[in-house]
């Protein structure tokens, strides 16, 4: 006898990493209006890593945290379980800093909407994200421009926190 977890609103089990779902999901909602100006997603990489950073200006990056595993049961064979995602924004150019607060709005109201794709086609039922923060660069804005705006060329950085929680049952094989 085997005892094998699936996810309750699949009922089957996980096919995709969930790190693999999220920037999957994201890149086909992308097109979505949402008054703010962004890269075509044609124009952006989504992956789980930055890769040789070539070929790319923009960039959607979804990184797997460590966290502890603390299955809650909800039942005699169910149970909730979270994952914590981070997601990296990336952006180069001469508008680095414009696009990437734009791609940061964006996706915020993405994922503010009404997010059952992610439920009907990963399992994913809650998803939670925090403020977008700063990561500092090698690069220095003051030195790169000589203090002149939209001159040079930038790099600019930033990460959220996702939290995705879905349910799993126990069932035998």
């Amino acid at each position: 006898m085997v005892n094998k977890l699936i996810n309750s609103d699949l009922g089957a089990v996980f096919s995709t990493d969930p790190a693999v779902a999220l920037w999957t999901y994201i890149k086909s909602i992308w097109g979505t209006t949402t008054g703010y100006t962004v890269p075509a997603n044609t124009l952006i990489k989504f992956d789980t890593k930055f890769g040789e950073m070539k070929g790319f200006y923009n960039y959607f990056i979804v990184e797997n945290m460590p966290s502890i595993i603390t299955p809650q049961c909800i039942g005699s064979s169910r149970y909730s379980v979270t994952e914590v995602k981070r997601i990296q924004l990336m952006c180069i150019g001469k508008n680095a800093k414009d696009t990437k607060w734009k791609m940061e709005q964006h996706l915020l109201s993405l994922l503010n909407s009404n997010l059952t794709g992610m439920v009907s086609t990963y399992g994913i039922s809650i998803m939670n994200i925090t403020e977008f923060q700063e990561i500092p660069t090698s690069e220095d804005e003051a030195v790169k421009t000589g203090l002149q705006p939209n001159t040079g060329f930038h790099k600019t950085r930033s990460f959220a926190t996702v939290t995705l929680q879905y349910e799993l049952e126990s069932t035998t094989a």
